[in-house]
């Protein structure tokens, strides 16, 4: 890699990380176009090494919301567990999709998310599930958040944490928080899917990691102190940002 190549996946895995403490996703919606673009990435490599450094921002975020408290554990445990069998029938999907249908669904459904979230008072909880109502709910939210992971290269965060939020009643932070372990399940076993398929570019690894270490736990520090209402507001705008842009990229002719 040259110098402008690193500088670039440093740069990049810092606003990854930064979202991805921010808002508790992986940070894979700036990760794939970065590493499509100016890293000269296939889409697939893109993908499979998004996944690859989207680990590094789960660790290095999620310890800190760890630390104060806001993963809820078996929530967290039993949705990734299920992420993990899911996550490489989504990469499979990836790997035959020639048409921008499923895209544009996604971008449809997490742009209704966003527009529930926006309705929904910050300070209003779901009414929460419990005993085996509340088990097949996360099992449910745990293969969906697999299968998108592995098909667009994210976390899963993007969906988790909505989930978390207006299905299971959880508070944004603590949506967040545990999105961020849950994306240890989805991801990895992506990247393992995806290393059996040759996606897997090692090269930008390291600098994106750096980036993502150097980024995250600020942004998950900064977190705990910011209102309620303000980070679903701007998770939100985030689930907005995510659906124009995947329905634009989607009618572009793939790499």
């Amino acid at each position: 890699m040259t110098l402008r190549e690193r500088s670039v996946a440093v740069l990049a895995g810092g606003a990854a990380g930064f979202f991805g403490g921010l808002f508790g996703v992986g940070g894979g919606i700036i990760l794939v176009p970065l590493l499509a673009g100016p890293l000269r990435l296939t889409q697939h490599q893109a993908h499979g090494t998004s996944l690859a450094v989207i680990l590094f921002t789960a660790v290095a975020a999620g310890f800190v919301y760890a630390t104060h408290g806001n993963v809820a554990w078996a929530t967290g445990l039993i949705v990734g567990a299920a992420s993990i069998f899911t996550a490489p029938l989504g990469v499979r999907a990836a790997g035959r999709m020639t048409g921008v249908g499923l895209k544009r669904t996604f971008s449809v459904f997490i742009l209704c998310v966003a527009v529930r979230l926006l309705w929904m008072p910050p300070d209003q909880m779901a009414m929460v599930p419990v005993g085996p109502a509340r088990i097949g709910i996360e099992l449910a939210i745990g293969c969906a958040v697999g299968f998108i992971a592995g098909l667009v290269g994210v976390g899963g965060g993007i969906l988790a944490v909505p989930a978390f939020r207006l299905l299971l009643g959880m508070s944004q932070t603590l949506a967040q928080g545990t999105s961020l372990l849950v994306i240890l399940g989805a991801a990895g076993s992506g990247v393992i899917a995806h290393h059996r398929r040759g996606n897997i570019v090692r090269a930008p690894v390291p600098w994106l990691a750096i980036g993502v270490v150097l980024g995250g736990p600020p942004a998950s520090l900064w977190v705990q102190r910011l209102p309620q209402e303000m980070l679903v507001r701007g998770f939100a705008a985030l689930l907005i940002v995510t659906a124009v842009l995947g329905w634009v990229k989607s009618g572009r002719p793939a790499r």
